[in-house]
């Protein structure tokens, strides 16, 4: 942390404090009240668990006539995580923000460094802000954007191309992602490819030559607002290959799964009043049949690098460090949120099915596979906020998740086994403070 003070030292005295510099900060405290949270209870009477974790950034952004640069420094943890007389603290604070952009003329852009991604509505790429520590990368990223016309972006990371295992965890060895937006008058539309690598250590020999094994999302995202009514929608399509394998009949080898998915998302936004926003939809992620026991395909659907904490309810039961390579899901929801003056109010409701045949292991047989009931559960979630004053906002927040048979049959592992009296609830309450110390503009 000492070295990360001495360079902000260092960077104010020599940077010339003029019009193009801002330097800001943010203060995000969270008390989580968790009775249930991204997974059901096991016991009735289960004791719940409270905790508070926090996050600190400091964020310096420069912008200068053939350049900008930017760096953003964040501290996050848990409160009693350390002691009192502590003596260093680096493995809570990191880099989150450090980059370089280059401007070639004003519709061309050239980004280098570590930075955040957030794209359409944050579904396939997002920073994923609920999470305290948040989502960066580093890659290349050329933009052009013509004002109030089209946008072209495309980024390109490679995090290694050496023969030996990558052996960071949670982190693609390569990727890289096209992004097109165009507004047709009441019409907006963007189009994604994203071409993802990870590391392969099963095939060709895992010690001395690992593989890259590729996947790839192609989807589109329309907007069309007309009056007091907003809709969009989500179409993504995932292909390639799995780090999955299978062993070939014919030629006795490892091969790999192909992956064949899809997520579907469709909604309906409506203002009720100028303070009342109304919004009803549906969303659908491909799932892998348990009762299908030959298939040699994935047809689960991944969101990759997205904010997934943002679409299928807050307590987390789906798609955040979850979920994955199931059953995928079905999600009809209903949203209302309310805003006026300093004052903000919501409800959300989920209605959560299961996309595939969820496997009963009570009813079927080594002959005989037998489905379960779809239906996973219902969630709601209310919050309320208030802006106390610029730069300073307080919310609160309570969920409870109203599970099924079908939902406990998926969260039963070989060491854990939901109650089904159990009850499942969720609460939070957090702070924001972000103060601007400088302004450039």
């Amino acid at each position: 942390m000492k070295r990360i003070t001495f360079l902000f030292i260092i960077l104010m005295t020599t940077v010339t404090l003029s019009a193009q510099l801002t330097l800001n900060g943010e203060y995000r405290p969270r008390i989580d009240f968790d009775h249930g949270i991204k997974t059901l209870q096991t016991q009735q009477n289960q004791m719940f668990n409270l905790n508070t974790s926090q996050r600190a950034r400091m964020g310096l952004f420069y912008k200068a006539d053939k350049y900008n640069f930017g760096l953003q420094i964040q501290d996050v943890r848990r409160w009693g995580s350390t002691s009192q007389l502590v003596q260093g603290d680096g493995a809570f604070t990191t880099i989150h923000q450090a980059w370089g952009e280059v401007l070639f003329g004003d519709n061309v852009k050239m980004k280098l460094g570590r930075q955040e991604l957030v794209y359409d509505d944050s579904r396939i790429l997002g920073n994923v802000d609920w999470a305290l520590q948040a989502r960066s990368h580093d890659l290349a990223l050329f933009k052009y954007e013509v004002k109030n016309g089209i946008k072209v972006h495309f980024g390109l990371a490679v995090n290694q191309v050496q023969t030996i295992a990558y052996n960071t965890s949670k982190n693609y060895k390569s990727m890289q992602f096209l992004w097109i937006n165009k507004s047709f008058g009441d019409l907006k539309v963007s189009f994604l490819a994203l071409n993802n690598g990870v590391d392969d250590v099963i095939l060709n020999n895992a010690s001395n030559s690992p593989t890259t094994t590729y996947s790839q999302i192609v989807g589109l995202r329309p907007i069309y607002k007309a009056g007091k009514f907003t809709f969009s929608a989500n179409a993504y399509y995932q292909m390639g290959k799995s780090t999955a394998t299978y062993t070939g009949k014919d030629d006795n080898k490892q091969h790999h799964v192909d992956i064949a998915a899809y997520n579907f998302r469709f909604d309906a936004a409506y203002k009720v009043t100028d303070n009342l926003k109304a919004t009803i939809g549906v969303e659908m992620l491909s799932g892998n049949s348990e009762t299908d026991q030959d298939s040699l395909t994935n047809t689960a659907f991944s969101p990759l690098y997205g904010t997934n904490h943002k679409f299928n309810g807050w307590m987390d039961y789906f798609y955040v460090g979850n979920h994955a390579n199931t059953v995928g899901l079905n999600d009809m929801f209903l949203m209302l949120d309310y805003s006026k003056n300093k004052l903000l109010l919501g409800a959300h409701f989920h209605y959560f099915m299961a996309n595939a045949d969820v496997l009963d292991m009570d009813k079927s047989t080594p002959t005989d596979f037998v489905a379960m009931d779809a239906a996973l559960g219902m969630e709601l979630d209310t919050y309320v906020g208030y802006k106390y004053s610029k730069g300073l906002t307080f919310k609160v927040g309570m969920s409870a998740m109203f599970d099924t048979q079908t939902l406990r049959a998926i969260k039963t592992t070989a060491t854990t086994a939901p109650d089904n009296g159990a009850s499942n609830y969720y609460g939070w309450m957090m702070m924001i403070m972000k103060p601007t110390f400088l302004n450039g503009k």
